[in-house]
Formats: structure tokens, sequence, C-alpha cells
């Protein structure tokens, strides 16, 4: 569906792209403006829908878009080869928070995306994040070293608490940051600093 905007030369689709995540990250896909965009990008409207269909469309290449590009960012960094799981889930944490801040725009959209995703396409951006985490929660959990779990502690019990904790602690923030997503991305330090004590928290019940 967009082999037109795919065919353009590399400093078009660029222009083009930045236009558009600036505006969706700024205002997120309900208040994104199309006029603003084809201003920034210095195309007609007309063309814009050409390439991509529709504002839906246009948003669902974006996420996607932003996805690839931060998946490449992360394949960059090489992980540590211990099998704690706790290192890991710390050091893949400050891995995003560097991602982050070298790509602030892209994260923000994500952010939108992710915490504001509007009622006709919340199905299609949950599969591409659920495609996302069965990418990269192995990562996380292959291969770990079991040997620090107090005695009589299962492995599997304890990695479904870990579980757990993790998609509780994103629905804390989801709450904690709803109508306020721009301020999320500036809070991040704070944010990791509180990761890391809840790990603790974690680690003297398994560890």
């Amino acid at each position: 569906m967009y082999q037109t905007f795919e065919n353009l030369t590399e400093d078009k689709k660029k222009r083009i792209l930045e236009a558009c995540i600036v505006e969706f990250a700024d205002k997120g896909y309900e208040k994104a403006s199309t006029n603003v965009i084809i201003k920034e990008a210095k195309v007609s409207k007309g063309i814009l829908f050409h390439y991509f269909g529709n504002k839906k469309r246009l948003f669902l290449y974006l996420v996607e878009y932003s996805i690839k590009l931060l998946t490449a960012e992360f394949r960059k960094y090489s992980l540590q080869k211990s099998g704690d799981i706790f290192d890991r889930i710390i050091e893949f944490g400050m891995i995003k928070l560097k991602i982050s801040h070298a790509h602030p725009n892209i994260t923000k959209l994500i952010i939108h995306a992710y915490y504001n995703t509007p009622e006709d396409i919340r199905s299609e951006i949950q599969d591409k994040y659920k495609q996302l985490s069965n990418e990269f929660l192995p990562t996380i959990f292959n291969d770990l070293d079991t040997s620090k779990f107090r005695k009589g502690v299962n492995p599997k019990k304890a990695m479904e608490i870990v579980m757990l904790f993790l998609e509780a602690l994103q629905q804390k923030y989801n709450k904690e940051y709803q109508g306020r997503e721009q301020e999320l991305l500036g809070d991040i330090d704070k944010i990791m600093e509180e990761y890391k004590e809840y790990i603790e928290v974690l680690k003297y019940g398994i560890y």
C-alpha cells in the first residue's frame, strides 16, 4: 500500500517522515493536523493521502516505522553475558533509556500510540507491540542462572512474578501519566531510579 512513498528519494521521504513524526509526537493521533504536516513537509494534502491513504494508515505506518527504528537501535547494543534476571532487566531498561534520549520524537510518538491508542486502530497497534514483545522477551528470560534463588523458590513461579511486576509497573505509569504523556520522557531518569528500588525488593524475595 505504501509503495509509492517507498519509491521516493531518501531526502523527500526523510522530510515527510520528520514532519509527520514531530506533529504526531507533539499532539498525538487525535489532535495531529495534516495541514501542519503538509506545510512542514512541503507537499499537498492530496499527495500526502496518495502516499498513505488516510490519517489512520499514515499513523500506523509511522508506528511501524518507529518500532523498526527503535528495534534496529536496540540491536546495536551488546548485552552482557550475565545470567542474572535482575541484571538483565536493569540493563534492558538502561538501553531503552539511552535510545529514548537519542530519539525523543520517535519515543514520544510511541508513547502516544501506547497510552492513547484510538479505538478504531487499537487492535492493530496492540498487534505491533505484541510482535515487539515476542521478539525481545527471550532476550531477558532465556538461559537464566537460578543458582542465587532461595531454596524452595520455584524458578518458573519466580519468572511469573517478575512478569507480573513488569506488567503492573507499566500499568502504574500508564495511569500516573495519563493525559500528560509529554512529561514521561522528561521523567525517565527518575522512573529508572524508582524501577531499581522495586527490583531490590523483588531480589529480596527471590534471592
